[in-house]
């Protein structure tokens, strides 16, 4: 038995950075799980000869459910190449496991700040971080039960999809151009139906025109969730 194994990894992504952590996280020992939402990067691993590889798709929680994650053995580790995705991910693995160790990788404040208020655990910076500090934040995660308890049980904190309907408020405005932090709430992307309901995260999409039909995904407390509905989505209501 290796010095790693009771605790195993569930490693999100293999893209760039998921290729070379799991090189590395490997030769440390660990029992690895790779989990990945793209098919040429699951055709991949398999070419890799990774054995436990599985598809899923971080839009559905049964989808992440299949994967067989058990909170009290596994780390939870987002790596995947965009941080946006990281950050929605993040989001969904808190709603579903409460107690989970979630590591995550960011590539600049804005998003680790993002990223810890949507629970991850341990957050890296991809840009600072050496081999050894990753194998560190791994084998010896930081466990803030406080950000369970504050954002998840007095908060609340929820994601949801607001969908835009025709001829709302919104018709015509860019996404920067609004003040989610007023409403309390945390824009994670947009799904646009004309793109044939392709997700545009915040990174990208800050000069999106919204128009009818799109979808926004957005992070925060019910109450907040239904003030923005209410209040400018569709104030008819």
């Amino acid at each position: 038995m290796t010095r790693n194994a009771e605790k195993s990894i569930v490693l999100f992504g293999y893209g760039k950075f998921g290729r070379a952590m799991y090189r590395q996280l490997k030769a440390e020992g660990f029992h690895i799980r790779m989990a990945t939402m793209n098919e040429v990067n699951y055709e991949a691993a398999r070419r890799d000869e990774i054995a436990d590889v599985r598809r899923f798709n971080p839009k559905h929680n049964d989808s992440i459910r299949a994967l067989g994650i058990d909170e009290k053995r596994h780390l939870l580790y987002c790596v995947m190449d965009h941080t946006a995705n990281n950050l929605f991910l993040v989001l969904s693995l808190r709603e579903l496991y409460h107690n989970a160790s979630i590591i995550a990788i960011s590539n600049s404040e804005e998003n680790t700040r993002k990223l810890r208020f949507a629970g991850a655990d341990t957050i890296i910076n991809i840009y600072d971080a050496s081999a050894q500090h990753i194998i560190s934040a791994l084998s010896k995660p930081a466990v803030h039960e406080a950000i369970g308890a504050i954002v998840y049980g007095r908060n609340g904190l929820r994601i949801a999809e607001v969908e835009l309907p025709e001829g709302t408020p919104l018709h015509g405005k860019k996404v920067g151009e609004i003040d989610f932090r007023a409403y309390g709430l945390i824009l994670i992307a947009i799904i646009d139906r004309e793109l044939g309901e392709r997700l545009i995260y915040l990174s990208k999409g800050i000069d999106h025109v919204l128009d009818g039909g799109d979808m926004l995904v957005l992070a925060g407390t019910g109450e907040a969730i239904e003030h923005f509905r209410r209040d400018a989505v569709d104030p008819t209501t």
